[in-house]
């Protein structure tokens, strides 16, 4: 596990900058796959509520799935209160209805405006797979992608995309396979057991960042989503 680095971005989610070093390098662009209901939007909004909250970092949450109030009600079950950093300009939504999608594209310029204008440090791009599923081959899915993250290093803020999952020879990855253009692959696991499921929390790569490499625990409670690092996973499934 690595020792603690400067300038790093504490990500505020219980137990994972412990498994990074202290957090995220300033201004990479992270990629959290996992399948629906895994708690990746959970997570990431976690990321951009510790940022605002605790650090006064303002955030940008852009969507093109869920609405902004349904989103808002589900965080709140959490304890994290949106709507209250959003009146306190610390958290600014971008709303992209599926039919919708290929704005994001054509507003870049509009988007940057408004990082640079809200001193925006953190954004987080929820799904990624709402993005590339606009285009019918590899190529373009792969050059759309490689354009956000270029807008996002443009930008200098620190982000996390969601992403669906897929399994590929057993490990998890984003749905079109384009995570390798990212900074970095953080992958959420399930397995069944009867009538619930497991969850488990994997870094698959952080370029830069000498991190934990074995698989942990990961639990979705009343505050959220929450890491067990060096505790065993999938104990007694069925």
């Amino acid at each position: 596990m690595a020792s603690a680095a400067k300038d790093r971005v504490q990500t505020g989610i219980p137990g994972l900058d412990s498994m990074i070093g202290g957090g995220f390098e300033r201004g990479s662009a992270v990629v959290v796959a996992g399948d629906a209901g895994s708690g990746k939007t959970t997570f990431a909004m976690q990321f951009l509520h510790y940022g605002a909250k605790k650090l006064g970092e303002c955030g940008l949450y852009i969507t093109f799935e869920e609405q902004k109030e349904s989103l808002f009600a589900h965080m709140e079950k959490f304890g994290l209160n949106f709507d209250e950093l959003e009146k306190k300009g610390l958290v600014h939504v971008l709303e992209y209805p599926p039919h919708e999608v290929d704005r994001f594209v054509s507003e870049g310029g509009v988007i940057e405006d408004m990082i640079k204008d809200g001193n925006i440090k953190r954004v987080v791009v929820d799904s990624i797979t709402s993005l590339v599923l606009l285009h019918e081959n590899e190529y373009k899915r792969r050059q759309s992608f490689l354009m956000t993250l270029e807008a996002l290093k443009k930008w200098g803020c620190t982000s996390l995309l969601t992403s669906e999952a897929r399994t590929v020879g057993g490990e998890v990855r984003s749905r079109f396979g384009i995570d390798y253009l990212a900074d970095g692959m953080l992958a959420i696991h399930a397995v069944r057991r009867v009538d619930e499921r497991d969850l488990a929390f994997e870094i698959l790569k952080l370029r830069g960042i000498a991190h934990e490499r074995k698989m942990c625990p990961l639990k979705i409670t009343e505050k959220g989503v929450m890491l067990f690092p060096g505790q065993p996973v999938f104990t007694g499934t069925k």
